[in-house]
């Protein structure tokens, strides 16, 4: 039995059989080295394969004005059907699969081509709007109207890859054999012969003369001479064997379809028991001078949406079963009057301009008055007719008008100034002023990168009373005691901010905000 030619496995149980005297020498145990583990590709990959082109979209209904007349009519306003998505192209097979002869070193084929997807298919075109204008509902049961979507196009399917490279030889094995140098002095017969080299290569290639048997009962020994030594080689036969092998390449994936065109919408379908549309008026801007006592005319139309029009139409239509309906068309009227004891000019305002929008709400149509927070106004009805009288009020660029005047003092002498160009605290309902305290130095003089927020203390201004926290009003100008609160961040040479927030509210209840911020130096503005 030749013990080279068995497999590992079949190899190891017929050694487990023999007897134990059998000499180790004569035993050659196969081994894969870590060239066996590693793999090579042969081939060349295959190309992926096309996408289909996706289907064109359907074209829109056409959009239409209809005046019913009581007579059959049938109008297609259908949208047309999108295109169907084309298919893919298949995968390309791998090519160059030639598989070298027995290399050593496993090999594995190359991959063929993915399919290429399925195109999308085109969308269905939506159908085509309408409008009817008619004054007899009954006649609408003559008219057929067919405004559905088009359906979308078919999606292009997704192919299948291309082929791999088939192995021609799953697997092999590689026999190495190992030859062995020894030397002696030429001219010393007795001398003993010591280890010169040793070689492990291909068994049965040689390249020099000398062949490397597959078994070692065919050991070969030969002499040679090279200068005054004497050289020996001895074939010491099959000393290890590497198995490799082949693994197929992989199929490309096949590929995914398209997906479906989505369908058309339907066309919309307005309704109008008219033979036209009103044309609105829906707002009016003037400035004070000019609108009072000018009575002011808005229009506006009431559209709601409705269901059930499959029932007003022939039925043969093909239509959404929802439609827009002209409902009414409000004629709201308005005026405004002066009623204020000093005049526009008096007080400031004749060049501010007020108005009013007209808009729908619950299918009812109101008024919105424009008019700054700054006026005060009732609104009282008068038949068809709303009055709005202003009764007082001063000019809206008076409020927010506040400035920085002065920070000074050291500590609890802290103090902020400011100055209110437009002097309204008496014309207002409600004002405070908000101070936020920042500063880089802690109370306990540890110095932050930036500026942390150390406190807030908020002052309220009313118009007739003293305001509060020892603020002190007079005139236009504003002493706010900030040091009091904020103290221990307020040492000599200290940076701090003031935030400050202005919130003034109006006798119309309108409120107006206004934002100041200082940076500063303690002691030195």
């Amino acid at each position: 039995m030749n013990l080279y030619m068995l497999k590992p496995r079949s190899l190891k149980l017929l050694l487990q059989a023999l007897p134990i005297a059998i000499p180790i020498a004569l035993v050659v145990s196969p081994s894969v080295n870590s060239e066996a583990i590693a793999q090579t590709t042969f081939g060349q990959t295959g190309q992926d394969g096309d996408r289909g082109r996706t289907g064109r979209s359907g074209r829109d209904g056409q959009d239409i004005k209809i005046i019913v007349e009581g007579k059959p009519v049938t109008y297609d306003l259908s949208g047309t059907v999108g295109e169907d998505g084309e298919d893919g192209t298949t995968g390309r097979s791998a090519s160059s699969c030639e598989q070298p002869y027995r290399p050593e070193y496993s090999v594995v084929g190359a991959s063929g081509g993915r399919g290429g997807d399925g195109g999308n298919g085109g969308r269905g075109g939506n159908g085509g709007n309408a409008t009817i204008f008619y004054t007899n509902i009954a006649a609408l049961q003559q008219l057929e109207i067919r405004n559905a979507g088009g359906k979308g196009g078919r999606n292009g399917r997704g192919e299948i890859g291309g082929k791999g490279c088939e192995c021609q030889e799953t697997d092999w094995r590689i026999k190495y054999c190992t030859l062995e140098t020894e030397r002696r002095p030429f001219n010393d017969a007795k001398a003993s012969w010591e280890h010169d080299s040793r070689e492990t290569r291909l068994c049965g290639r040689s390249s020099d003369g000398f062949e490397l048997n597959f078994e070692r009962s065919y050991s070969k020994v030969s002499e040679y001479r090279k200068d005054d030594w004497l050289y020996r080689r001895t074939n010491k036969g099959v000393t290890r064997i590497d198995y490799y092998t082949c693994q197929r390449g992989q199929d490309g994936e096949t590929s995914d379809n398209g997906r479906n065109g989505a369908t058309g919408i339907y066309g919309k379908v307005t309704l109008v028991p008219r033979l036209d549309i009103p044309a609105e008026i829906t707002s009016d801007r003037a400035a004070i001078a000019t609108a009072i006592g000018k009575k002011v005319g808005l229009i506006k139309n009431i559209w709601v949406e409705r269901s059930g029009l499959s029932r007003l139409l022939r039925s043969t239509s093909d239509v959404a079963d929802t439609y827009t309906y002209l409902k009414d068309t409000a004629r709201l009227f308005y005026r405004f009057d002066w009623a204020a004891q000093e005049t526009p000019q008096a007080l400031g305002v004749d060049r501010v301009e007020i108005g009013a929008t007209v808009n729908v709400r619950n299918e009812t149509a109101e008024i919105q008055y424009q008019i700054p927070g700054t006026l005060e106004y009732q609104v009282t009805p008068d038949n068809n007719l709303q009055v709005v009288k202003i009764t007082g009020g001063f000019d809206p660029a008076r409020v927010s008008a506040f400035q920085l005047q002065k920070i000074s003092g050291v500590g609890t002498e802290n103090q902020l100034i400011l100055s209110d160009r437009g002097n309204v605290r008496e014309l207002l309902k409600d004002a405070q002023i908000e101070v936020q305290c920042l500063s880089k130095q802690s109370a306990t003089g540890v110095v932050a990168n930036d500026y942390v927020k150390r406190r807030s203390v908020t002052f309220k201004i009313p118009p007739k009373f003293a305001p509060s926290d020892g603020a002190i009003v007079n005139g236009n100008t504003y002493t706010l005691p900030v040091g009091r609160y904020c103290s221990p961040w307020l040492r000599a040479d200290n940076n701090a901010i003031y935030e400050v927030k202005i919130n003034q509210t109006t006798k119309s209840g309108a409120k107006y905000d206004q934002a100041l911020k200082s940076e500063f130096v303690v002691g030195k503005n």
